[in-house]
């Protein structure tokens, strides 16, 4: 495991409902966890709580002590397995005929994050101050149309890309008992305070759903990650710390002498304060520079290389104007492939994605693998010869990752002049 992993599970009665039908299962594997959020459905005469058990039982019996070379596809198979115990113990007794259960499951391996769901129970996923539901709800007509164990065959939602984890993450999973009572708004503000752990965040979210009603059964479960950190040095001695700052203030005094020196002899001229010193520019760092970081200078012939001269400030643009095309936001069209959602297409572009739903409405809402969404970007830049990501970088201020990040570039990718990049937007 790359990251340090804290989290809260808790299952709660509520304040209604004579029994608890959910169930909550978690436990670790090589290198991970696994998280499990069940709602059991009652079938004929009850049940529900069977149906949530075994579905639980069975997710930890397939993978507790067990490793899998391909964790998505171990994971599908594994819901479809406690799908085939529970329809199996529907039909051994007439009593269980009808039941089942809901499933939101989360694999964390090493750095990445598998998850699959059934039903109406969710996982959302918390990151850089958003929150976004990362499954979705199988429900027609206001009533539940997936459940592990009520058909022999079921369609499920399984992810097929992984999340990359960089340790900064907070997962939720949670039965309807909780999405029911509280708002997407104030499950935000639960998981976006950083002075709560896990455990306290769960416990509140259970106590919130109490307070405004708690008419179902609540299951909630909290992951937070975080980077592990080296442990510290030990500290040096104090004697130690003051032979240091001797050291340096030593150092300070001889320079200091030397340099008074050398300006009484006149080897240094001192600088006067609220001058600056001209810096030369090469006609490169010229044109790969933001304008408003530029040294002003007076027009100057250079040779080429065909031994004619030209005008270097010919081919510069007005400062103005340059600064006002890096600071207007163009509009770049992302066509949405399988497996991504509007969180991590916004991740992608540093856009948050109720931006994203602001501009593309429908087509946002009810998102397909094909669909055009308009996203805000710095620039469209087209590649001039010479040019590498990092001065592309350094002229629009971005990181040199971002851009690598948005327009999904593969290390040691050679950039190929006249190809247009996706500049994204600055981190907020």
């Amino acid at each position: 495991m790359k990251f340090n992993i804290n989290f809260g599970s808790i299952s709660n009665l509520g304040k209604v409902k004579e029994h608890n039908t959910d169930a909550v299962v978690e436990f670790p594997i090589a290198d991970g966890h696994v998280f499990a959020v069940c709602d059991g459905h009652d079938g004929v005469e009850f049940g529900g709580a069977l149906a949530a058990k075994i579905t639980t039982e069975e997710i930890k019996r397939y993978f507790f002590d067990r490793s899998y070379s391909n964790l998505s596809n171990a994971l599908t198979n594994a819901v479809s397995y406690a799908n085939y115990c529970v329809f199996n113990q529907a039909n051994t007794n007439e009593k269980y005929n009808g039941i089942g259960s809901t499933l939101a499951i989360l694999i964390v391996q090493n750095d990445e994050a598998y998850y699959a769901s059934a039903g109406n129970s969710r996982i959302y996923i918390h990151k850089d101050g958003q929150i976004a539901q990362i499954t979705r709800d199988h429900v027609e007509n206001g009533e539940v149309s997936v459940l592990i164990g009520k058909e022999k065959n079921i369609k499920f939602s399984v992810c097929k890309n992984p999340i990359q984890l960089d340790g900064n993450e907070t997962f939720m999973l949670c039965s309807d008992g909780l999405t029911s009572q509280l708002s997407d708004d104030e499950i935000f503000e639960v998981l976006n305070n950083s002075d709560m752990s896990s455990e306290m965040k769960t416990a509140r979210l259970i106590d919130m759903a109490n307070n405004a009603g708690g008419t179902d059964n609540i299951s909630v479960q909290v992951i937070d990650f975080s980077t592990m950190t080296k442990k510290k040095e030990p500290q040096v001695s104090i004697w130690r710390t003051v032979a240091i700052v001797s050291s340096l203030l030593l150092f300070i005094i001889v320079f200091y002498e030397i340099y008074k020196y050398k300006v009484n002899e006149g080897v240094v001229q001192p600088q006067i304060e609220g001058t600056v010193a001209p810096t030369p520019v090469s006609k490169t760092e010229t044109s790969e520079q933001p304008a408003d970081n530029q040294v002003k200078e007076q027009p100057k012939a250079v040779n080429t290389a065909n031994g004619q001269a030209e005008n270097t400030a010919a081919k510069t643009e007005p400062a103005n104007n340059q600064a006002k095309k890096l600071n207007d936001n163009k509009i770049h069209i992302h066509i949405v492939e399988k497996g991504q959602n509007l969180f991590r297409i916004g991740l992608r572009y540093n856009v948050p994605y109720a931006k994203i739903e602001e501009l593309n409405g429908d087509v946002a809402k009810n998102l397909t693998v094909g669909a055009r969404l308009k996203i805000p970007v710095k620039a469209i830049h087209k590649i001039a010869n010479g040019e590498t990501i990092e001065s592309i970088a350094a002229r629009y201020g971005n990181p040199a990752s971002d851009i690598i990040k948005a327009n999904q570039l593969s290390d040691g990718e050679q950039l190929e002049v006249g190809d247009e990049l996706v500049i994204p937007l600055s981190k907020k």
